[in-house]
């Protein structure tokens, strides 16, 4: 363990070297606060795997096991205590780095949210997490209990209706935890929307604007929910800082992930992507037990003590396939630029909303590309603007030429 934790604090200097003194950051403003916050991302990327793997050098996992089952046998309890300890660990590890990031965006202006409601979200968040993971793992052991060739196949396929209803229920009872939901306030922005809205043949629509003010001072809008619950969110610090013409663009934007059913489609490439890390995840699995399985610690497949070697193998599946859901996702939003650049007549405001968001939010505006694979869900605001000037340049050229 010694070696490990030598290796990561190296991998810390190394990572924030890199980003403070020599990384090539591309921003509008004099701040190295993107560089930053890469950097955090970064330094937080290990600290699961090396909580697994502690657990599985260690043999805390055992030692967990058997404090737990002193005092119940009763598997469900067992697998709820269990992975509250898991969460509790993982929430502690990446606290410092965590604190590090209020003080950052603090330090910035860019997030004024109060540190009790901060705590309170974070601890939201792992409650959450505790709950989800602690119903996966008690169904998961249960199938490999059951089925233990095509375990990954049964669990897989109770995935399914899960996953779906996930992604409904997620706007109506899960994001309401966090932020007050409300529907946009009657004047000029709401009536223009509107009667965009009619001029494209979506009005059944549900538009609403989402308090986030109180916490952070940077723009944004979404697109949430399947089957009835789908809505476009808009930030009412977008809808309060930004100019009419473009606040109009960044809907249309939204409108393109609406029309376009980007959220179904998300849905269908998050179960095919899951198909494939669990079949990765049981044949890697299955190759580790056959070489553990004669140790007297572990009781078979399903045993919570051998657990921690399947959440690190999925954990690092995970991270393997991330630039390419990162890689779809930014192809989504190429789709929903080009929507909004087909809908918006004058464009000019949209390079000025693009300017905007990126002073505010201090982002990166064209990151290299490692760093884009990893954490890029869109294209980057330098590659957006020059979509926006090229089709601007390609209109006045079409304008020429038939005059």
């Amino acid at each position: 363990m010694r070696k490990v934790i030598n290796g990561y604090l190296i991998f810390l200097i190394g990572i924030w070297s890199y980003f403070i003194f020599f990384y090539p950051l591309e921003t509008l403003g004099n701040s190295n606060y993107a560089a930053l916050a890469h950097a955090v991302f970064f330094s937080k990327l290990p600290l699961e795997w090396i909580l697994l793997y502690s657990l599985i050098k260690k043999k805390w996992s055992v030692a967990w096991v058997d404090f737990i089952e002193k005092y119940t046998k009763l598997e469900v309890f067992k697998t709820a205590f269990f992975s509250f300890l898991l969460v509790l660990c993982y929430g502690l590890i990446q606290l410092p780095f965590n604190l590090l990031w209020f003080y950052i965006t603090h330090r910035e202006g860019t997030s004024h949210q109060p540190l009790g409601d901060w705590f309170m979200e974070m601890g939201l968040d792992l409650m959450l997490y505790w709950v989800a993971l602690s119903v996966i793992i008690y169904i998961g052991r249960l199938i490999m209990q059951k089925a233990k060739r095509f375990w990954w196949l049964f669990l897989w396929l109770i995935s399914l209706p899960i996953a779906i209803f996930v992604v409904y229920i997620q706007p109506v009872w899960i994001d309401p935890l966090y932020e007050d939901f409300s529907e946009m306030e009657q004047g000029p922005i709401r009536d223009e929307i509107e009667g965009f809205l009619v001029h494209v043949g979506i009005e059944d629509a549900t538009l609403l604007q989402v308090n986030m003010s109180e916490k952070v001072t940077t723009f944004n809008a979404y697109v949430t929910g399947i089957m009835g619950n789908a809505r476009i969110v808009m930030w009412d610090t977008t809808l309060e800082g930004m100019e009419m013409a473009e606040i109009m663009f960044i809907l249309a934007h939204e409108i393109g992930h609406y029309v376009m059913h980007h959220v179904y489609i998300g849905v269908a490439g998050y179960l095919v992507l899951s198909f494939f890390l669990l079949f990765l995840t049981a044949f890697i699995y299955q190759k580790i037990w056959l070489q553990i399985r004669n140790k007297q610690e572990y009781k078979g497949l399903h045993d919570l003590r051998v657990l921690p070697i399947l959440l690190l193998i999925v954990s690092v599946l995970m991270t393997m396939t991330q630039p390419v859901s990162m890689y779809v996702s930014r192809q989504m939003e190429r789709s929903a630029d080009a929507y909004a650049i087909q809908h918006t007549e004058n464009l000019e405001p949209a390079i000025e909303g693009y300017l905007r968001m990126a002073r505010q939010s201090k982002t990166d505006i064209d990151p290299v590309f490692w760093v884009k694979w990893m954490r890029s869900s869109h294209p980057s605001i330098q590659e957006r603007i020059n979509r926006i000037e090229k089709e601007i340049e390609k209109r006045e050229t079409k304008v020429n030429t038939s005059s």
